[in-house]
Formats: structure tokens, sequence, C-alpha cells
């Protein structure tokens, strides 16, 4: 019987090893659980090569450790399970009466009150304690039966009031200890003369250690591993690799009230939706995690949600054992409430003062134009042939730039609102000419068409100076190229540079037709106004010379709104 007393000793000592490489939990109920029953182990191993009364007894004492102590720190094992906090007073007073009932076991060959005799005899090898019981030898038995009925109150408390509570593993922690109880109570009726209690505490605690790292690896209360000091934070809620429930915190309780209506073990369905964006976005990473370290933790972001007036945002941390085999998952939420109000207090105020900005750019943008327009005007007034131009031009650009949107030539709608912007502009140089030639009412001279010619250059150096530093680059350059080049012919013959073809400007080539165009429908000093098909036969025939091809196309689709818009206008 040494040997198996021996193998006992050896297995139990065993499972101390293997809690102390896999704890998750560091609970301390369970580390004494095990060294109670390496403890007792000694002492029935040390029983089996006794020779002598004494040695026999002290066996015995040390034996009876594991029948005083396994049964209360084997409750609090239990208690923790259940997730039910225990006062300190109780693990204290608990502890202190089974320190007295262990007194009246060291009283055995001294005083009758464990046991009133006690012989050694020697059987086939083996030595056998002969003993009559005395009163107080009743108190381990008691005891015993105590703890498992305070173990199924325990129980019954922790699934009345919701708690994370794994009926499973609860149900198998009792019915080992009704098992050893019962081994015990066996061996007392039967007078058995060799015991099998060692045997039955490392049944105990074998099927304990699994109900113990199940609810351990999945626990929301004191797993270090991930949560370590930082209680603060406000919920936890576990699942294992299945996203099968096994937990929470009560903060995770007030988050999702409908986590009381699940038991640990049950897949989660109806949830809000809050609660299912977060089970949607737990990962299926089974088998990703083998071989990592338990201590090289991994987690997931949780993105912020509004629930219950309040944000929340956190963490999905990636449960691993010691092997780096996954074992599930833990939502971490934060209450992050004040930082995002105060993140959209910035934003609103951002957003109201981007606005304000955006109103005054406008309104200076609207004035700054306006006052474009009012020069481009007052220019015009000292032009006595060409009265109204500025304003028909513009509109006649704006038409046309409808129309060049959709005629795939690679001009996008902010580049056309840019030429539309410009148009007024075209003709701002002639603030520069000669009265005598601009105000003339009949055909220019050789001499004074020079001269009228350098508007354009002047324009150019007026767009860029009342432009420049105040509007973006792109619009300034528009402006300047419309003000410069839009009377330059594809041809090459036209002024100030004689540009040929895609060497003029696009927004040039566009302002050309506007302004010939109005200038052929228009009555001038020199001239009468020529009807619209008249226009449309020049610009037709010119296109290719004067004008850009594609463009003279464009532009001669535009005939029904432009002419709606000559003959509904003052002109």
């Amino acid at each position: 019987m040494e040997y198996l007393y021996l193998m006992c000793l050896l297995v139990s000592i065993g499972m101390l090893v293997w809690l102390k490489i896999y704890d998750v939990r560091s609970s301390v109920s369970q580390y004494l659980d095990l060294i109670i029953v390496i403890i007792s182990s000694f002492g029935y191993f040390f029983m089996s090569i006794s020779r002598t009364l004494e040695e026999a007894l002290l066996s015995q004492i040390i034996g009876y450790v594991g029948g005083v102590f396994l049964p209360v720190f084997y409750f609090f094992s239990v208690s923790e399970i259940c997730h039910i906090t225990l006062s300190k007073t109780v693990k204290i007073i608990l502890p202190l009466i089974q320190v007295v009932i262990f007194g009246f076991v060291c009283t055995m060959g001294r005083q009758p009150l464990f046991y009133t005799s006690a012989e050694l005899q020697i059987i086939n090898g083996m030595p056998v304690l002969q003993k009559s019981y005395g009163p107080f030898h009743i108190l381990p038995i008691v005891s015993m039966f105590l703890y498992l009925f305070l173990g199924i109150v325990i129980v019954i408390f922790a699934y009345k009031k919701k708690k994370s509570l794994d009926r499973k593993n609860a149900v198998t922690m009792l019915l080992l200890m009704v098992v050893a109880i019962g081994v015990y109570i066996m061996e007392k009726v039967f007078s058995i003369k060799f015991t099998i209690i060692p045997l039955a505490f490392d049944v105990l605690m074998l099927g304990a250690l699994i109900p113990m790292y199940d609810s351990n690896i999945y626990t929301v209360y004191e797993n270090k591993d991930i949560i370590g000091e930082q209680l603060s934070h406000v919920g936890f809620l576990t699942f294992n690799t299945k996203k099968a429930y096994k937990g929470c915190d009560s903060n995770m309780e007030k988050i999702f009230p409908e986590l009381l209506q699940y038991t640990i073990g049950q897949i989660i369905s109806n949830s809000s939706p809050n609660l299912q964006r977060i089970l949607d976005s737990i990962p299926d990473m089974d088998g990703m995690y083998k071989g990592r370290s338990s201590k090289e933790h991994v987690s997931l972001p949780v993105e912020v949600f509004l629930q219950n007036d309040k944000y929340y945002d956190g963490k999905i941390h990636i449960l691993t054992s010691p092997l780096g085999n996954l074992k599930g998952y833990t939502v971490e939420l934060r209450d992050n409430t004040e930082h995002y109000k105060t993140l959209a207090l910035k934003e609103r105020y951002n957003e109201e003062l981007a606005q304000e900005v955006d109103a005054k750019t406008k309104r200076i943008k609207t004035i700054q134009e306006k006052t474009i327009l009012g020069m481009a005007q007052m220019v015009e007034s000292r032009d006595l042939s060409t009265g109204g131009h500025v304003k028909r031009t513009s509109e006649v650009v704006r038409i046309f730039a409808k129309k060049l949107v959709t005629a795939n030539l690679g001009l996008t709608p902010d580049f056309l609102s840019l030429v539309i912007r410009s148009a007024p502009m075209h003709d701002l140089g002639k603030i520069g000419v000669d009265d005598a030639v601009l105000r003339k009412q009949a055909k220019f001279t050789d001499e004074e068409y020079e001269k009228m010619k350098k508007h354009s250059e002047i324009g150019y150096h007026m767009v860029n100076e009342i432009l420049s530093g105040v509007e973006d680059e792109e619009f300034v350059r528009v402006a300047e190229n419309v003000a410069h080049y839009h009377h330059e012919k594809v041809n090459g013959k036209g002024y100030p540079d004689g540009l040929q073809g895609d060497e003029i400007p696009i927004e040039a080539r566009i302002m050309a037709l506007a302004d010939v165009f109005d200038a052929l429908v228009s009555k001038r000093c020199y001239k009468d106004a020529f009807s619209y098909e008249r226009a449309y036969e020049i610009i037709k025939t010119d296109a290719g010379t004067h004008f850009d091809s594609q463009l003279a196309e464009v532009f001669l689709s535009c005939k029904e709104e432009l002419e709606n818009y000559y003959n509904g206008s003052d002109t």
C-alpha cells in the first residue's frame, strides 16, 4: 500500500506544479487545497511505513490535515467559482474553527478526546492502527457536511442572484465533494483497515482542477492576465472560442441588461444592436495563436458607440492558454463619455467656426466680384461702342460652360466655374487705353488699333495685381489667361503673342468664342447687329483658324439657349 500512497503523494505534487504553471488567477484557496492534499498524502505515506505507535499516531495526525482543513478551503474555491465574495471575517473565523477541531485531533494518544485508545498492529507487513473513537471524533465529519451544505447554499444563492455562474462547473465541484465525503464515511462505517482517503483526495482535486481552470481563464473579476490593475474600467464580458457566454461583471450588466437572462455556456441571441455589433466584431482566430506565449497579449479595438446616453469604447482581448491555444475572448469596455462629449463640442465649435469662415469668405468673394464687375462696367462706360458687353459675355460663358461639362473634353465643373468668374475681367485692361481711342465711334486706324490691342497686356497685369495674394493661385492663373489671351487665334494670327493651337490656354479659347459671338450679334458704331444664323456661320467658317474646332462645335450646340437669352435680355 505504501506504493499507492507514494503515488498519491507524487500526483498531488504534480497537480500543484501544474497549477503553478498554468495558473491565471493566483487563487490562495486553490493553492491551499493542493498543499493540504500534499501534506495529508505525506501523512498517509508515512503511516504506511510506520513501525511504532508513536510514528503511526503522528502520521495519523498529519493525515487528518486533509480531513479537517480541505473542506473549508475547498468551500472557498467553490465560492470563487460562483463569484461570491466572502467577507474577511468569514474567511478568518471558518479556518479558526477548523484549527480548534485539529487541536482535538492532535490529542490522539495523549487524551481520550479524539481516540480513547489506539494500538498498532502489523498485518501482512503493513501497519494498521486499531483505535476506539472519542467524543470529538465526530467533529471532522460534521464539518465536512457543514461545508458541503454551505457549498450547496452558495451555488443556489449565486443562481438566484443571477451571478455569472457556470452551473456545470459548480455542480461538478459539489459532486466531487460528495464523493470524497462518501469515501470517508464508508471507511468509518465499514472499519476498512487500509484507507483510500489519499486516493479520494487526488480524485477530488484532479476533477476540481478542470472547473477551477475553466472558471479562472474566463473570470472577469481577478484575471491578472486580462485586467491587472485596471479594475477602474467600466466592464468586462467573456466568451469561449465558440463565442458562448462565459460571464460578465455587474458594470457590464448595467450597460447591457439583457445579459442577466443568460447562463454560462449559452450563445447570446436577440441582443441589442450595440452588443450584437460587438459580438460580430469578435474575430474567428482559432489556431492563429498556437505556440504563442500566454504573456503575449493580443487585443482588437471596440469602436465607440452610444448606449444609454453614454459613450463607450474599449478592446477585445484574445485569451490564450499558457501553451498558446486560443481559449476565448474578453470584451473590455470603458466609459469615455466626457472625452467624446468634449470632442463633440470641439467638432461642433470647429464646424460652426468653419461655417462662419465660409460665410464670410463667400461674402468677401461676392464683394470682390461685384467690385471687379463694377470696375469692368466702369471701363465699359467709357467705351461708347460696347454697352452691356461685359454682362452679356459673362452670361454667354455661363451657357457655354454648361454644355462643356458634358462634352467629354476633360473640363471639370470646378475649372469651368473659374472661367465663369473670370469672364467679367476679360476687357479690364481697357482702363489703360486712351479715351480718344476707346470712345471713338468709328473704325480704328492702324495706329489706333495698335493702341487698343494693348488692353490685353494691361488687363493681364491688372488682374495679377488685384487678385494675387487674396485668391487661390488657380483662379489667378485662369483670370490672367482670360484677360491676356482672349484675342489669340488658333492659326497664330491673333494678339498679343501670336500663340497657336493648344499654346493658347483653353480658358482664353472659351472666352474668345463668347467675346466674338457677342460682337457679331450686337450693334456697334461701325456696323449693324448680325443675325444669329450669320454669326453661327462665321463661327463655323472660322473654326480651325480663329477658334478651337472642338470648342466651336460645342458652342454651336448652344444655339437655343443663346437665342433665348439674347431675345429675353436688354441688348
